[in-house]
């Protein structure tokens, strides 16, 4: 077995949803969404907004991690393009922190669409200055 085999599949280029449908979409609510999709592809109710105010839309740049382990996060972000919406499957897990201010602050110089994390991130008082979509499974 070669080193590389052992190492997680990044998937570093795909298809992204075209801008004009992602804006169309951004006008409904989600679950109107999830309904006409089936009642598929809904995060779990414990993920909310940092902030009620918070809305996003975008290509789903998806990331699978280990609980408390956010270095593909860290790849993801330097892979994102701007528009891209990190959802980050962090298995509900609200032991750690996945993220806080420093790498959010980063996504959204990025000029990402937002972040979803179902997971725990940290430092809340400061994103919500941040002015940056952010949800989560909670805050620790």
């Amino acid at each position: 077995m070669s080193q590389t085999s052992a190492l997680p599949d990044v998937i570093r280029d795909f298809e992204r949803v075209d801008a004009a449908v992602v804006a169309q979409a951004a006008t409904y609510a989600a679950s109107i969404l999830a309904d006409v999709a089936g009642r598929r592809g809904t995060m779990n109710a414990r993920v909310a907004p940092v902030d009620n105010q918070m809305i996003v839309a975008g290509p789903a740049f998806t990331v699978e991690v280990r609980p408390g382990d956010n270095l593909m996060i860290h790849a993801a972000i330097a892979l994102a393009q701007p528009g891209d919406v990190l959802v980050i499957d962090g298995k509900g897990d609200q032991t750690a922190a996945l993220m806080g201010t420093l790498m959010m602050s980063a996504c959204k110089k990025l000029r990402l669409g937002g972040v979803i994390v179902d997971g725990a991130i940290r430092d809340k008082l400061e994103l919500l200055e941040l002015g940056f979509p952010v949800f989560s499974a909670g805050f620790n």
